[in-house]
């Protein structure tokens, strides 16, 4: 807020008091210098100043208002504040500048002497401060609403992307319409909410018969992993190896130990030697991976499993199903990847591999593939084994093995870099025809990775999403609470309706103060003048919406402010009446107490929350007894 808060005796006199700039709504003290009846000058203490006509009107501290000529006052200054109290910064430099442009004559006074300047100078350092840590305050208010408002969406878009739940009617009407109010609310990406409405539009209800129908086509995409020539002649070399090595090493080393025998000691050692490393060799090549590591399950999380189902969808589109982020711990996300790679079927040369086969294991923060493989139609025990980081969270599609072993010893640099490229085109090609590829993944809080799929297939026609909505143009007082109750009211904000119900009491514009219901027959305030509460108070009908009995704990009524030339009072056995005067009723009823009403006339719903347990409907018109119907509600309602 601003000060600018004092009248001049002279710019007054020269016409120019109306250009001085005034905070009438200051929250703090002023002093306003005032001329009393023998013409000296009071001081008074006020809280607000206010231009009225050629008046100027002084709220004091007690609440009290005072009206004095404009050419009585002759400034309003600002007065320091108590200890303890911080203005804003904006206030304290307000009080600054004006205090520095008043006339001389008034400087002379204690409230704007250079004493008081200094100490309104002194105040700029705390409110400085405070300032600051307002803003920062304000800032982290904003920053947590919008970490809860994100949360919320982040929230309901994981509920939607799990379009495989089974969801009745009424499941499906509520998560659409909390979408919907995102949308009007301007809450979070209107264009990731809008392709999650769109996502449900395809939902069909339990009843119906399931989430999606025809699913299974997504399991229709099933590529086959054939595995490159260079893995059937690396098996070729390693049958070839494993059954020339060890007829060489069993005979090196029975050849050593005939040589010892016969006294050769030194042959019979480098002979006997040679055959023993071959033979260890072999064992190192043919012992199995594991021990040492912990094995891991290839499982698919049910998380992962919507991820993979989104990007199977992209390879062949049979829903249309939206770009999608989902945060899915690295474990499950490597494993549900390796998981998900269906195996092969097809020999290649005389190689045959089911990459479903394997085993996983994790030492660190490594993942170690082991997977067994058939050649010439025997099955070898053999492991390929890879090692890498996967996923790197950045790319992890560029999987690159930094080490290629057989049982245990380590393929040589040159064979390993050709086998590692191999393997890594294997894969590659496994999670291109897979669907896989489209899926990308960056590091994220902890252990979790950002698991993004990109949209793909057709966005059908939003039809659908209105279809199950709960406004309705003619509606009962009693459902139009439970609505608003049910956090709906949004869908009827801003509508017009035609509304029914009991009128539980009224308020009329022309009631007269201190009465609240008239008797039949009876003159009120006679021989007074009568006068209205409000000229712009419109008559009021209050009807049920839910008691104790039903949805809320307070009495909730559904308002009805009535726009109609005449004037409705309630007498004290509950019937309403219609004037021209509230204060005598002799004709008949318009309204029988507990007879339910219709109104024929509609009227605006002008908001979507309850406020002071009311619901208000504005602009129902009344012009005659034909725009009301009442029926006992023991009987059935008019047609």
């Amino acid at each position: 807020m601003r000060w600018g808060l004092y009248l001049c005796l002279g710019l007054f006199s020269a016409g120019l008091w109306a250009e001085a700039p005034m905070d009438l709504e200051s929250p703090f003290l002023k002093t306003a210098l005032v001329k009393g009846a023998t013409g000296a000058i009071e001081e008074r203490e006020v809280t607000k100043a206010k231009i009225v006509g050629d008046k100027i009107e002084l709220i004091t501290t007690k609440g009290g208002a005072a009206l004095f000529p404009a050419t009585d006052v002759s400034a309003v200054l600002p007065k320091l504040p108590s200890a303890g109290v911080v203005y804003q910064l904006g206030d304290v430099d307000e009080a600054i500048r004006m205090l520095e442009s008043l006339p001389a004559d008034l400087k002379q006074r204690p409230e704007a002497s250079i004493e008081t300047l200094q100490k309104w100078k002194d105040l700029r350092k705390p409110a400085e401060e405070a300032e600051a840590k307002r803003k920062q305050e304000e800032l982290r208010e904003q920053e947590e609403k919008l970490k809860q408002e994100e949360a919320k969406i982040n929230d309901w878009m994981k509920d939607v992307a799990d379009f495989q739940k089974p969801r009745s009617e009424i499941d499906l009407a509520a998560i659409r319409e909390q979408g919907q109010k995102f949308l009007d609310l301007k809450v979070g990406d209107e264009r990731k909410v809008r392709e999650g409405l769109a996502l449900l539009a395809q939902v069909v209800s339990k009843e119906k018969g399931g989430p999606l129908p025809d699913l299974v086509k997504l399991n229709e995409v099933q590529p086959k992993l054939v595995a490159d020539d260079l893995l059937v002649w690396v098996v070729v070399g390693i049958l070839a190896l494993s059954f020339f090595g060890l007829l060489i090493g069993l005979s090196f080393t029975s050849s050593g130990l005939i040589r010892i025998r016969e006294g050769a000691i030194l042959g019979g050692i480098v002979f006997g030697g040679l055959g023993i490393a071959i033979l260890a060799g072999l064992a190192a090549m043919w012992w199995p991976i594991g021990g040492e590591c912990d094995p891991v399950g290839l499982t698919v999380s049910p998380e992962m499993e919507r991820v993979v189902t989104y990007a199977k969808n992209s390879v062949k589109p049979v829903y249309f199903l939206p770009s999608m982020d989902f945060r899915v711990p690295s474990h499950d996300f490597a494993t549900g990847i390796l998981a998900s790679l269906p195996p092969s079927e097809e020999a290649a040369g005389m190689f045959k591999g089911k990459l479903k086969e394997g085993k996983l294991w994790v030492v660190k923060d490594r993942y170690i593939w082991s997977q067994p493989v058939t050649a010439l139609g025997i099955p070898i025990p053999v492991s390929f084994v890879f090692e890498g980081k996967i996923p790197s969270p950045e790319s992890w599609q560029g999987i690159a093995p930094d080490r290629i072993s057989i049982g245990k010893v380590v393929i040589p640099e040159p064979l390993g870099s050709a086998f590692a490229e191999s393997m890594k085109a294997i894969l590659q090609g496994g999670f291109n025809s897979g669907g896989l590829s489209g899926i990308k993944a960056k590091s994220g809080e902890g252990n979790e990775l950002i698991v993004s799929t990109q949209s793909s297939g057709t966005k059908p026609v939003l039809a659908a999403i209105t279809a199950t909505s709960s406004y309705r143009k003619e509606i009962t007082a009693e459902d139009l609470a439970k609505i608003f109750v049910e956090s709906k009211g949004s869908e009827f904000n801003g509508k017009f309706v035609l509304i029914e119900g009991v009128v539980d009491k009224i308020s009329s514009g022309s009631e007269f103060s201190g009465v609240a219901n008239a008797g039949i027959g009876d003159l009120l305030n006679k021989g007074k003048a009568l006068q209205k509460i409000k000229d712009d108070q419109f008559d009021v009908f209050y009807l049920h919406g839910m008691d104790s009995y039903g949805y809320r704990k307070d009495p909730l009524y559904i308002k009805l402010v009535i726009k109609s030339p005449d004037v409705f009072v309630m007498d004290s056995y509950g019937d309403v009446y219609k004037g021209p005067n509230a204060n005598i009723v002799k004709e008949k009823a318009l309204i029988k107490k507990g007879y339910r009403v219709k109104f024929l006339k509609e009227g605006r719903v002008q908001s979507d929350q309850i406020k002071n347990n009311e619901i208000e409907v504005y602009g129902v018109e009344i012009d005659g007894g034909g725009d009301i119907q009442c029926f006992d509600p023991s009987a059935p309602p008019p047609k």
